[in-house]
């Protein structure tokens, strides 16, 4: 049982990826129960909450934006309380309250169900508090989850990753690869389809990368799952091309359940950038195993992320990455300009392309995916 602490407003705005979706619905279900009234994002809330995000640069900039509105507010309502969570706080951790003196209190990944007893510490002694726990996993399993949709659920499986790409930030914010033991991941989405709920996705940094208790492999859970009656399709994200086996191919070939859209960043077309990157596959491993699984599933739909403007990358090497657009044909791509994340160990290397080529090569890769789309999908992409 949660006490009943408050019957202050809140708004959660939240930044990122699907895990922080999945973490903010969490949040908001401790809130409510401790007596919290979670209403929509703008003014008019006693409490204002981020669910932060650190992969891009621009995730981050929208939050530092808004942190310093807040404190404009906060010149004329002094009573407000402004928080944080999510990756940003992994991160910066404490530097933050220095940055942002009217910053009240921080929570980390694996602390969320604190939430409603840290706010109350602010209310009560309205001093900077924070909770950030290094250790466990940062994933919550609970029925008091508020979903924005009956019949959709996010279901985390697996959190951080043991890949070194040098881009990435998420082994700094989120830590080593954990996954939850298969029987509480089986049980969880059998609780969430007796609630009626008919479509689940599957979350982690690095999702099929899973390994529950005894070995049970990504593969093998999505079997598992593929047998409770009433679930009626589970999609996943986002994969690793490393982790992208025989097996799972396989396996989504046998089961109807499983989504037809397939998401499996290459990140760039040069082989030279990919081993930069510490991607662990070169183009040609990544085109082979896209060919094997269009040959075991002809439906499926494939999109993938690119970065474009690397550290080192040359025209030779973006010329590489506009020839892996084309004959891939994706059916979408996520196209960024590479931002610096420090803390990341392509912190070390160069920031060398200047931001107009970056922009430049941005355009001519949307260009391409553009003309892709409209081609081969004119009527878009099945992208559940």
């Amino acid at each position: 049982m949660i006490k009943k602490v408050s019957s202050h407003k809140i708004s959660i705005e939240t930044f990122g990826c699907q895990m922080n979706e999945y973490d903010s619905q969490v949040a908001r279900g401790f809130l409510e129960a401790a007596g919290f009234e979670v209403i929509g994002e703008g003014n008019g809330s006693d409490v204002y909450l981020m669910n932060t995000c650190s992969v891009r640069e621009h995730a981050e900039d929208k939050v530092y934006s808004r942190l310093g509105k807040l404190s404009k507010i906060k010149k004329t309502k002094p009573e407000i309380i402004v928080g944080l969570m999510g990756c940003m706080v992994e991160e910066h951790k404490e530097k933050l309250f220095r940055r942002f003196p009217d910053l009240d209190f921080m929570v980390g990944t694996r602390n969320i169900k604190e939430l409603p007893s840290l706010i109350e510490e602010v209310l009560r002694t309205r001093k900077q508090v924070a909770q950030i726990k290094r250790d466990g996993i940062s994933i919550e399993y609970t029925d008091l989850i508020k979903r924005d949709n009956a019949f959709h659920a996010w279901l985390p499986i697996m959190t951080g990753c043991d890949k070194v790409c040098t881009y990435c930030i998420v082994p700094v914010t989120r830590g080593r690869e954990v996954s939850m033991p298969a029987r509480e991941v089986f049980r969880e989405a059998s609780r969430l389809v007796s609630e009626g709920v008919k479509h689940i996705t599957l979350l982690g940094q690095n999702v099929n990368s899973y390994h529950g208790e005894k070995s049970v492999s990504f593969p093998q859970l999505l079997e598992m799952l593929c047998q409770i009656e009433r679930l009626e399709q589970i999609s996943f994200t986002t994969s690793h091309p490393h982790d992208a086996t025989e097996e799972l191919f396989q396996v989504i070939a046998r089961n109807p359940k499983i989504s037809r859209h397939f998401h499996l960043p290459l990140q760039s077309g040069s082989d030279r950038i990919l081993k930069r990157m510490k991607r662990l596959h070169t183009y040609q491993d990544y085109k082979a195993k896209i060919d094997r699984l269009r040959e075991l599933v002809p439906d499926i739909s494939i999109t993938t992320d690119m970065i474009t403007g690397f550290s080192g990358e040359t025209e030779e090497d973006h010329k590489a990455t506009k020839r892996a657009l084309e004959e891939i044909r994706f059916g979408g791509a996520y196209l960024f300009k590479y931002s610096l994340r420090p803390g990341t160990p392509a912190a070390k290397l160069p920031d060398d392309i200047p931001m107009d080529v970056k922009k430049r090569r941005h355009h001519e890769l949307l260009e391409i995916q553009k003309r892709i789309s409209n081609k081969d999908f004119p009527f878009g992409i099945n992208a559940s």
